[in-house]
C-alpha cells in the first residue's frame, strides 16, 4: 500500500460513514492491483468498511495517513507477494513493512501470493517474522478470486470468535508484555532533582494526575519515559506508554488509547467505554504523551481516572489539561554554567554542557574536553538556555565544527540549529520546527501577542505587555497572555510583586522571526521604547531631594535589559531627542551601578549624529560626555567637554544641568589646585540648588568645599564641612551624599591622626553603601578598612578585605567613586597580595557583597 508513495489526507479517517467495523488492507498498490479489489470486494459484501490508501485525498505524507487509518481500524489484512514496496527518503524500512509494525495488537489475516520466484529478501525476512508470530493468521495463495473466497471465510471466522458483541461480557484484550515504554538511546543527564520530586508524586496516593509541560525540545518525553520505567515495578500491570503525536482530532484519542493498550473494542460501542471496563481493575500507570494538539480530549483521561482508582496518569504537554486534581509540573532547561565559575569544572558537572559533550562524542569519537573548548561549551549552552534539544541539535555540529567556530555562528540560533536525528519526530529536526509547532496551534489573536512580545529584552510586567500588545485597557488580553504562559511561549516569574513574565531566548528568536513577517516590526518597538521611556521618567530618584533612592534603583536595574534595547533603539532609528531624554534619568543607574562604560557608549553613538539635535538636547549630552568622561577618571576629556556645556547650558536657561556641570568643574579645579575658582564654581552650584530645592547638589556642595581645607590641613574646618555635608544627605535620604561624606570625614580623622574615628565613619559608609547595593562604595570602604587592618598588623584581615574589594570593583565604578572623594592617605603599609597570602587572598575571593560587609563589620 505504502509503496505508491502518494500522501493522503489523515482527515479522511476521521470523518467515517458509519460506526462499522473497520478493516485496514496493506499491500503494495501497481503489483497486487486485482488482488486489492478482490479483498475490497470481500470486505463490502460482508457489509465491513475497508480502509484503503487510494481512498482518499492526497494533502498529507502517506506515514502519517496510514498511522492514522490503523489507528481507528479494529482489523488488519496484509497481502504480499514479490516487492517489498517503496521506501521514503530517510527511510530504514518501507512503508509496507512500517504499517505491519504499525498495527500494534489489532487483528491480523496475513494473504501471501504463491508462486514468488523474484521475491525481494527484504520481504522474505519480514514474511518469516511474521510467520513465526504466534498471534497472526498466516495463508498462501495464488490467485484473486481464491483470496476474495479465503479472506470472505476467514473474517466471517474472526467475527464470530472475536468480534461478536455479546452485552454481559466487557471487551477483554489478549495477554500484553507488562510494560510497552520506548527504549531510550541515551542516559538521561542532569535531571537528578526533578526526577526526585516527580517520583514522589507519582507514588503519593493522593495524586493521580501529573502533567510535566514546558516548551518544545525541553526534554518532557524523555524525562516521563526515565520516570515510567523507573516506576515499571511500582504498579502491579506495570507501565503502557501512548503516543498521541500523530492524532489530529481529539475524538479519536480514546481509540489511540485502546490501541495503544492493544484492547479490541467492540463495534457500535464508544471505545471510552471499553477502555474504562478494561482499566477499571488494572494498576498501572499510563504515561500519555504529546496532548497539547488534542487537549480538547483532556475529558478522557479524566473519565479514565474517575472509573479506575488503581490507575495514574502522568502526560506531557506544552499546556496544562486544566482537570480536577491535575498536579502540573513545568519542566525547566537543564542547568547552565554561571558566568564567573571554571568552566572546565561546570562543563562536567552541570546538566546542558554534560548533554553537550556526550553528544559531541556520539557523532565524532574524538572529542573530548579541553581548557579551551570548555570555555566555548559554556558559553554555547547558556546562549541555548540550556534547552536539550536545541543542545543536541548544536552538538551535532561538532561533527564540522570546533565548539569555538559554532560559537561564532551561533548569532542566528534558529538558524544554526537544523539536522536533528533521523528518528525524532520531523517537528523536531530543527529547533524552529519544535517552536512553530507550538506556535502554530494558537488562534491568531495569540500568535500576533506572541510575535510582539518578542520585542522585550528580560522580563516584563503586565503594564508592559499592554503597551507593547497596543490594548488601551489595563487587563485586556490577559487571556491571551495566560494562553501563552500555558502554552509555555511564555514563562511566568516566581515572586512576591507583580507578577513578571519572560521569553527563553530562541523562542524570543522566533518571535521576532514572526513579528517581521507580520510586518508590524517600526510600531511595535516604538511602543516598547516609548514605554520605558516613561517608565524611567516616573521611576528614577526624584532628583529634587537626592541623587539616589535604592528602591528606585532596583525597579530600574529590574528592567536593564529593556532600558538598553530602548536605548538602542532610540538611535537606530535616529529619535535622539527620545535617546537624550532617556539618558538623563537613567544616568543614576549608570553611575551607581557601574554601568559608566554602558552610558559612554551610548553617548559616543549620539554624539555622531549631534547636529540633529535641539539646543538643549545638544548642551545636555556635552554635558553627559564631560560628566561620564570625569567619573571615569578621563579628567582632560571631562574638563574640555563640561567647559564647553557650561556656557550653552547658562545661555538657554538649563539651571538643573547648569548646576551639576558647575560643580564638577569646580571640583576639578580643586584637584588643580585653582581654589579660587572652585569656590567661584562651587558658589553658582549652591545658589541655583538652593532656588531649585535640589538638596542633594547642596550636599555635595559643603563635602567639595571642605576640600580646600583639607588640602590646606585646616582638619578641624574640612571637618564641619563634611559633616554639615553629611547632615544635609542625611535628611533627603542622599546614598552618594553620605557615602562621599563619611569617606571623605574618615580621610580627615586620620590625616589629623585620629585612627578610631577613621574606623568609625568608614564602618558607617559601609552600611551606608552596601543598604543601597553599590559594590563600587562598598569596595572603596573595604579597601580603606584593609589599609587600616595592615597598619594594625592583621594583614591576613588585610588581604581577605583587599580580595573582596577588588572582587566587588569594576574599574568604572573605582573611578567614579574616587572622582568625589579625597585620596586616602597611605605610606609604609605591606603589600597585601594574592602571591604572599594565598589562603586569605581566596576567603576574599569567595565573598559577595553581604559576607564581605559582615565579616568587615565584625571586628
Amino acid at each position: 500500500m505504502a509503496s505508491s508513495g502518494e500522501p493522503v489526507s489523515a482527515r479522511n479517517v476521521i470523518h467515517t460513514p458509519d460506526r462499522r467495523l473497520r478493516v485496514f488492507v496493506s499491500s503494495t498498490l501497481e503489483e497486487l492491483e486485482p488482488e486489492r479489489l478482490a479483498v475490497r470486494d470481500a470486505i463490502s459484501r460482508m457489509r465491513l468498511v475497508p480502509v484503503m490508501f487510494e481512498l482518499g485525498a492526497r494533502p498529507h505524507a502517506p506515514r502519517d495517513v496510514y498511522r492514522a487509518y490503523l489507528q481507528q481500524s479494529q482489523l488488519f489484512i496484509g497481502v504480499y507477494w514479490e516487492s517489498y514496496g517503496w521506501l521514503g527518503p530517510e527511510a530504514t524500512v518501507s512503508g509496507l513493512e512500517d504499517e505491519f509494525r504499525m498495527s500494534g495488537h489489532l487483528p491480523k489475516l496475513i494473504y501471501v501470493k504463491s508462486p514468488a520466484p523474484n521475491r525481494d529478501p527484504r520481504l522474505t525476512a519480514l514474511l518469516d517474522r511474521i510467520r513465526d508470530d504466534a498471534r497472526v493468521s498466516y495463508r498462501h495463495f495464488h490467485s484473486a478470486d481464491e483470496l476474495r473466497r479465503v479472506v470472505g471465510e476467514d473474517i466471517a471466522l474472526l467475527l464470530t470468535e472475536r468480534f461478536n458483541p455479546r452485552p454481559a461480557q466487557p471487551a477483554e484484550p489478549e495477554p500484553l508484555p507488562r510494560d510497552e515504554l520506548p527504549i531510550p538511546p541515551n542516559p538521561l543527564l542532569g535531571r537528578t532533582a526533578e526526577q526526585r520530586a516527580l517520583l514522589d508524586l507519582l507514588t503519593d496516593q493522593d495524586v493521580r494526575l501529573v502533567t510535566l509541560i514546558g516548551p518544545g525540545g525541553v526534554g518532557k518525553t524523555r524525562l516521563a519515559m526515565e520516570l515510567g520505567s523507573a516506576l515499571r515495578d511500582t504498579f502491579t500491570d506495570g507501565v503502557r506508554f501512548v503516543d498521541l503525536s500523530a492524532v489530529t482530532d481529539p475524538a479519536l484519542v480514546p481509540a489511540a488509547l485502546a490501541q495503544s493498550l492493544g484492547l479490541r473494542t467492540v463495534p457500535n460501542r464508544p471505545p471510552i467505554e471499553d477502555l474504562v471496563t478494561y482499566l477499571r481493575n488494572r494498576s498501572l500507570l499510563l504515561v500519555v504523551d504529546n496532548m497539547e494538539h488534542v487537549a480538547d480530549a483532556s475529558p478522557v483521561l479524566g473519565a479514565v481516572l474517575s472509573a479506575a482508582s488503581g490507575v495514574t496518569i502522568l502526560a506531557t504537554s506544552r499546556v496544562p489539561l486544566r482537570l480536577t486534581g491535575e498536579h502540573v509540573f513545568a519542566v525547566p532547561p537543564l542547568p547552565v554554567p554561571a558566568v564567573n565559575e571554571d568552566p572546565t569544572t561546570a562543563v562536567r558537572r552541570d546538566g546542558a554542557a554534560r548533554l553537550f559533550v556526550e553528544r559531541a562524542r556520539a557523532v565524532k569519537a574524538d572529542f573530548a574536553v579541553s581548557p579551551e573548548n570548555a570555555v566555548a561549551i559554556a558559553e554555547i549552552v547558556r546562549r541555548l538556555d540550556g534547552l536539550p534539544l536545541a543542545v543536541e541539535l548544536a552538538a551535532a555540529k561538532v561533527r564540522v565544527l570546533t565548539p569555538q567556530a559554532l560559537l561564532n555562528r551561533l548569532t542566528s540560533r534558529l538558524g544554526t540549529l537544523t539536522g536533528g536525528a533521523r528518528d525524532l519526530p520531523t517537528r523536531q529536526r530543527t529547533l524552529r520546527d519544535a517552536i512553530a509547532w507550538s506556535y502554530q496551534l494558537l488562534p491568531r489573536r495569540e500568535q500576533e501577542l506572541f510575535a510582539r512580545l518578542g520585542v522585550f529584552a528580560g522580563g516584563f510586567d503586565l503594564d508592559a505587555a499592554r503597551a507593547v500588545a497596543g490594548v488601551p485597557a489595563r487587563y485586556a488580553g490577559l487571556d491571551a497572555l495566560t494562553s501563552l504562559v500555558e502554552s509555555s511561549l511564555v514563562k511566568q516569574e516566581t515572586g512576591d510583586r507583580e507578577p513578571r513574565f519572560t521569553m527563553l531566548g530562541i523562542i524570543r528568536d522566533f518571535a521576532l522571526e514572526r513579528l517581521r513577517e507580520v510586518g508590524d516590526w517600526k510600531d511595535t518597538h516604538d511602543r516598547h521604547a516609548r514605554h520605558y521611556l516613561e517608565f524611567a521618567e516616573r521611576t528614577s530618584p526624584p532628583l529634587g531631594r537626592t541623587t539616589t533612592n535604592p528602591q528606585s534603583l532596583d525597579v530600574l536595574e529590574s528592567e536593564q535589559d529593556n532600558l538598553r534595547a530602548a536605548m538602542t533603539w532610540f538611535i537606530d532609528t535616529d529619535q535622539l531627542e527620545d535617546a537624550v531624554r532617556l539618558g538623563w534619568v537613567v544616568w543614576v543607574l549608570w553611575w551607581i551601578r557601574g554601568r559608566s562604560d554602558e552610558g559612554a557608549r551610548h553617548i559616543e553613538r549620539v554624539l555622531e549624529k549631534a547636529e540633529a539635535l535641539s539646543p538643549k538636547a545638544y548642551a545636555r549630552l556635552i554635558f553627559g560626555d564631560g560628566a561620564m568622561s570625569f567619573i571615569t577618571g578621563q579628567l582632560v576629556r571631562g574638563r574640555t567637554q563640561l567647559e564647553k556645556a557650561l556656557p550653552l547650558l547658562r545661555e538657554i536657561g538649563d539651571e538643573d544641568a547648569t548646576a551639576r556641570t558647575a560643580g564638577m568643574l569646580g571640583q576639578l579645579a580643586l584637584a588643580r589646585g585653582d581654589y579660587d575658582l572652585a569656590r567661584e564654581l562651587l558658589e553658582e552650584t549652591r545658589q541655583i540648588s538652593e532656588r531649585l530645592g535640589e538638596e542633594w547638589m547642596i550636599a555635595l556642595y559643603y563635602t567639595r568645599l571642605g576640600l580646600v581645607p583639607l588640602g590646606e590641613g585646616d582638619f578641624a574646618s574640612a571637618t564641619e564641612h563634611f559633616a554639615h555635608g553629611l547632615r544635609l544627605a542625611r535628611k533627603t535620604n542622599d546614598h552618594l551624599g553620605e557615602v562621599v561624606a563619611h569617606y571623605s570625614l574618615a580621610v580627615t580623622a586620620l590625616a589629623s591622626g585620629d585612627a578610631d574615628t577613621a574606623a568609625t565613619q568608614l564602618r558607617s559608609g559601609l552600611r551606608v553603601a552596601a543598604d543601597a547595593g553599590d559594590e563600587a562604595g562598598a569596595a572603596l570602604f573595604l579597601e580603606a578598612m584593609a589599609n587600616l587592618a595592615a597598619r594594625d598588623g592583621a594583614i591576613d584581615r588585610a588581604v581577605r578585605l583587599v580580595a573582596a574589594a577588588r572582587k566587588l570593583q569594576t574599574v568604572t565604578g573605582a573611578a567614579w567613586m574616587r572622582a568625589y572623594v579625597p585620596a586616602w592617605p597611605t605610606g609604609g603599609e605591606p603589600e597585601l597580595d594574592a602571591a604572599r597570602h594565598p589562603g586569605a587572598w581566596a576567603l576574599g575571593t569567595a565573598d559577595n557583597l553581604g559576607s564581605a560587609v559582615a565579616y568587615a563589620l565584625e571586628g
